[in-house]
């Protein structure tokens, strides 16, 4: 069953562009991956600082492998997302019915 990912966070102040290159390169790398279905961003429109970022996996291990690879590429060189965080991110993993991804025309 596919997984979706959802992170809502909020950036430090004066972090913001960091931070969005950070996400895009990790939106990029897991839309590149077999396991990842989509992958994007969205910045509040009431807030510079608040963040969405989701991703949809195939499944639970495809998120584990994509997460791995991640941490094991990205992490290491930029110190992960977390070191422009203003707090703990608010993060929660679903699992969705196949039809939620279909786009309508």
């Amino acid at each position: 069953m596919p997984i979706l990912e959802t992170i809502v966070c909020q950036t430090m102040k004066g972090k913001e562009a960091r931070f969005e290159r950070m996400v895009k390169a990790r939106v990029e790398l897991s839309k590149r991956q077999t396991g990842c279905l989509n992958s994007w961003h969205g910045i509040s429109n009431s807030d510079q600082y608040l963040y969405l970022i989701q991703t949809a996996y195939q499944n639970l291990e495809e998120f584990h492998v994509i997460k791995k690879l991640i941490e094991d590429t990205l992490d290491v060189k930029d110190g992960g997302l977390e070191s422009c965080l203003s707090g703990p991110p608010l993060l929660g993993l679903f699992e969705i019915d196949e039809s939620a991804l279909e786009l309508k025309k």
